[in-house]
């Protein structure tokens, strides 16, 4: 069965029956791929005809293409917020706090947007893509060097490249049951971790 519904999926204007066709169609993309999902299958798990599904959305691309945009500027938001932009360590520690939170409360959109950003990230209108997470992430990277946190000689990109990729790794692990227990158990291992990685030079 398809996880409950998560707050980026339900806002004020939209009619349940397309609540719930987004939801499936998540839970569906997630579990099967975006390939390997048709119309029908969607119609089929949310209870709905093809024909109620072409209503909202002209083709499966562009319903796939709007979740996305919705899952990815709730997971986007909640980095950007997370950044208060002054001590980098604690920013650092929020960045870690605010991503676990995501993955236990949303793990079906964190999932989504890992594996299909190189896809849709193009194509989100301008203003969808004003908080990008590789550059929310380099510019905390950047400002831990200029305040002296972080090691000058420090490659931004592949630090940039470890956050993400262990972030997203995390999150895989949560979906195969590989993690004992939720996400933010794993909070102060992974502070540690960074910290290690980032900052032991400099001291």
């Amino acid at each position: 069965m398809p996880s409950p519904p998560a707050e980026f999926l339900l806002l004020p204007g939209d009619p349940p029956s397309k609540r719930e066709v987004l939801r499936c169609a998540l839970h569906l993309f997630v579990r099967d791929g975006l390939c390997e999902t048709s119309i029908r299958d969607i119609a089929q798990e949310s209870g709905y005809t093809n024909p109620a599904l072409y209503k909202f959305f002209e083709s499966k691309e562009a319903l796939a293409l709007h979740l996305f945009e919705r899952c990815y500027l709730r997971l986007a938001g909640a980095i950007h917020a997370s950044l208060e932009r002054e001590d980098f360590a604690r920013d650092l520690d929020s960045l870690v706090e605010a991503y676990s939170r995501l993955v236990d409360e949303n793990l079906e959109a964190v999932l989504f947007v890992n594996e299909t950003l190189r896809q849709f990230w193009p194509r989100l209108p301008r203003a969808a893509r004003q908080h990008s997470l590789v550059g929310d992430l380099r510019a905390l990277i950047a400002r831990g060097i200029e305040s002296g946190a972080v090691a000058r000689t420090l490659d931004v990109d592949l630090a940039v490249a470890m956050l993400l990729g262990t972030m997203g790794q995390v999150a895989r692990m949560a979906y195969f049951d590989e993690l004992d227990g939720p996400s933010t158990r794993r909070v102060a291992g992974m502070r540690k971790l960074f910290r290690r990685a980032l900052m032991e030079k400099t001291r």
